[in-house]
């Protein structure tokens, strides 16, 4: 594919494209009248389009990341930039609403945000016009042609950092992408890859060899806040829980092909739960759904069920006989973390693809994750392969590990302490992103 046939086939999906941009944006509408404390998104829907009413500050750095967990991971390279850089304006974007909460709620600094543009020529330019920054910094797999050709006319270096590909990006760029890609790879000024795996994976797609390289992860510099051991041992004396063995199942997912609610990962923990509860009576599972639009239906799962249950979102104590938690709360994952005693990692327990395990391991927690974790393949390799975390197949399998780890709280240390090893030692790829970016923020 080139330029041409991408400008026209986008043009030609402009009314599809344009009216799910408009459903997202009046979901988070709707989500604000029944939570007052979720921030506006300002212009959400027409800024795809490039119209807004802001003035922005000009002449600084703009980061695209595209949803939660990437806008998670900049926020240490955003207070590096705001600390080097102070004078420099700070723009974020999203692809996501709920990417664009993370960054409205939870930047640790100063930041100008709006929704991406949608990758039309028009958009694009104009939203380039209203901030003209001195330097765009693409995060992971965000590779748009337009806005990588408008970055060139108008002299603006682009980089692309924290680069990963999925498999199944891979092999559909691999197919679909062609001269299209390679030309937008090839603006690039450089492609900081996560991995090893993901820097070959750009120079097969036509990245030139000399554009790419291997910096690491900004995820295993993740920031942690000085009183967060302070608030989870507050929330555990408040909700009088310091006696209760504690796991968190986190980013859980509906199965992707499968929407019946029993086929959910949430059903997969209940039912590892329910057997852990004979031999733990007193255990506490909190449940914490992956993405905010399915709290409803994993409420509606747990009306179903014959445990006792809470919710986050009513905000009482904790009960003795409260058996399952539900975290229906954007935010607060690094505090569930810290209560627990034991952290699953969902998305892999159903064939998504797997998410993050770097949070847990940084606090020194007992890992634990399903099979399915193709999509950060490089960043479990490691792990796997010295024993920081534990691969469960199925649900009796995560309650008989479960079980073991809190009966034998040796091994449950020991695991802990082989993963927090191997976070250690890949940390540091912030510094050399930095020293990267350096010649594009001091000219």
């Amino acid at each position: 594919m080139n330029l041409f046939s991408y400008r026209l086939l986008t043009f030609l999906a402009m009314p599809l494209i344009a009216y799910s941009g408009w459903k997202r944006c009046r979901k988070h509408q709707k989500q604000q009248q029944h939570d007052n404390s979720l921030p506006d998104i300002h212009d959400c829907f027409k800024s795809r389009f490039g119209f807004n009413s802001t003035a922005y500050q000009t002449g600084g750095v703009w980061i695209h990341a595209v949803s939660v967990g990437e806008t998670r991971s900049i926020f240490p390279l955003l207070s590096r930039l705001h600390q080097q850089y102070p004078e420099l304006p700070l723009t974020v974007t999203n692809g996501s609403t709920q990417g664009a909460l993370q960054a409205l709620q939870f930047s640790p600094v100063t930041i100008q945000h709006q929704m991406l543009p949608y990758d039309y020529p028009f958009a694009v330019k104009r939203f380039l016009q209203q901030i003209q920054p001195k330097l765009v910094i693409m995060v992971e797999t965000e590779i748009w042609p337009n806005l990588y050709q408008a970055c060139v006319d108008n002299n603006i270096p682009i980089v692309l950092i924290n680069a990963r590909l999925k498999t199944a990006s891979f092999n559909a760029y691999q197919k679909w992408g062609g001269q299209l890609i390679r030309d937008a790879l090839n603006q690039t000024e450089f492609i900081a890859a996560q991995f090893p795996a993901d820097a070959e994976h750009f120079k097969t797609l036509g990245a030139n060899q000399n554009k790419v390289k291997t910096l690491g992860n900004l995820k295993f510099d993740l920031t942690i806040a000085d009183d967060l051991a302070e608030q989870a041992h507050i929330w555990k004396q408040q909700n009088h829980l310091n006696q209760r063995p504690i796991w968190v199942a986190a980013s859980t997912h509906a199965h992707p092909e499968n929407g019946d609610l029993m086929a959910s990962e949430e059903q997969l923990m209940l039912d590892a739960h329910k057997k852990l509860l004979q031999t733990h009576p007193n255990a506490l599972l909190i449940l914490v759904p992956r993405h905010a639009d399915r709290f409803q239906k994993v409420t509606e799962l747990l009306e179903s069920k014959p445990l006792n249950w809470q919710q986050r979102s009513q905000d009482a104590e904790i009960q003795p006989d409260t058996q399952v938690y539900l975290a229906d709360s954007v935010g607060e994952l690094m505090l569930w973390f810290a209560v627990s005693d034991i952290a699953f990692i969902g998305g892999s327990m159903v064939p998504f693809g797997g998410h993050n395990i770097l949070e847990p391991a940084a606090l020194n927690k007992p890992v634990l994750s399903g099979p399915h974790y193709q999509n950060l393949q490089a960043l479990f390799d490691p792990f796997v392969a010295e024993n920081g975390v534990k691969i469960v197949d199925d649900s009796h399998q995560l309650a008989a590990t479960l079980e073991q780890l809190l009966t034998h709280k040796e091994q449950a240390t020991k695991l802990a302490n082989q993963g927090h090893q191997c976070f250690a030692k890949q940390t540091g790829a912030l510094e050399r992103t930095m020293q990267a970016l350096k010649p594009y923020l001091d000219a």
